[in-house]
């Protein structure tokens, strides 16, 4: 063989080896790299975590949903809860909060 294709033939695995050895640090360690890919996964179980919240959140939402459509009661307690609706022969009596006295002094 001629020192230019000996050359040749260990030349170019070489320099792959070499690109390769600079390279995949690089695309590891840069900013698309393991950091990105830290900071997606923990977005991703934030993302997971919400979601089971809201799925919680619904099923309550859905269950309060029924508890109206079906109950006159609860459509009034809610009514009465939400915008402070009195029966006529109810009497209200508000307490002021500095007047409770403290879990402390019992």
């Amino acid at each position: 063989m001629t020192p230019l294709k000996e050359r040749f033939i260990l030349g170019v695995p070489l320099a792959v080896l070499s690109l390769t050895l600079v390279a995949v640090p690089v695309m590891v360690f840069g900013d698309d790299g393991l950091a990105r890919h830290r900071r997606l996964r923990a977005q991703l179980d934030a993302q997971r975590q919400e979601n089971v919240r809201l799925a919680r959140q619904l099923i309550h939402l859905r269950a309060e949903f029924e508890a109206f459509t079906g109950d006159p009661r609860a459509r009034e307690r809610a009514v009465r809860e939400s915008i402070g609706w009195v029966r006529p022969d109810e009497v209200i009596v508000e307490v002021p909060t500095s007047a409770m006295p403290s879990r402390s002094s019992r």
